[in-house]
């Protein structure tokens, strides 16, 4: 097991320069790297979209979306719509570039995914949010299935990312933990206070099924970034 590097700042836009300088010394223009959506990155991604140096590097480099909605309610953005303008247009990021998921709920959509890491190999940086249950990407409590893979979501995190009264199950494609533990580097960026404590966990409690991002352990060259 290895233990991660760990980055405080006092806030989450204190961290956002030291996200943004980990993800830039570990890639080259070419690279693939794997980024989430929601509220935690987009002050990085406008800091990117609005910077010359940044717009340079990260406009040569590849992507690959991390997760993906099925069958949410109606009105959801998709994570894919939401990535898109918030970092891949303004950067012209070509349509080959981006490993956008344009079709969740395809069975052949997962496989093709695969087939883009299989024969390019390892993402050179993987940047995660946690979970409020632990997941990494929508990795859930106790699924350690390999490779881009349909699952149902937990109440949990329905209740976090969607609509209240959002009652329907609701599914998603998502990388695998194996494919996240391949990746080169790991940035797992962790600013909400709420989170703290169960980062410690991650960080430091035994690796368990049940908290998905504890895998992370196993990674020899992951980075925290926390809040106090």
């Amino acid at each position: 097991m290895s233990a991660p590097r760990v980055i405080q700042g006092t806030d989450a836009a204190d961290l956002v320069p030291a996200v943004r300088r980990a993800v830039e010394a570990a890639v080259e223009p070419g690279d693939r790297i794997a980024v989430p959506t929601g509220r935690t990155p987009g002050p990085l991604y406008r800091q990117v979209r609005e910077d010359p140096a940044g717009r340079s590097l990260w406009g040569a480099l590849r992507y690959l979306q991390l997760d993906e909605y099925i069958d949410p309610p109606p009105g959801t953005v998709r994570f894919a719509e939401t990535l898109a303008a918030d970092l891949l247009d303004p950067l012209a990021i070509p349509a080959d570039d981006r490993g956008a998921i344009l079709a969740p709920g395809d069975p052949q959509e997962g496989p093709r995914l695969d087939r883009i890491l299989r024969e390019e190999g390892a993402l050179a940086v993987c940047l995660l949010g946690l979970g409020g249950n632990g997941h990494i990407a929508f990795n859930e409590p106790g699924d350690r299935t390999p490779g881009f893979h349909v699952v149902t979501l937990s109440p949990e995190t329905v209740a976090a990312n969607l609509p209240s009264g959002t009652t329907a199950p609701v599914r998603a494609l998502t990388i695998g933990i194996d494919q996240i533990l391949a990746s080169r580097r790991v940035l797992l960026w962790v600013p909400q206070p709420e989170k703290q404590d169960l980062l410690d966990r991650v960080i430091s409690g035994p690796v368990d099924p049940e908290l998905p991002a504890t895998a992370l352990q196993a990674h020899p060259d992951w980075t925290v970034f926390r809040t106090a």
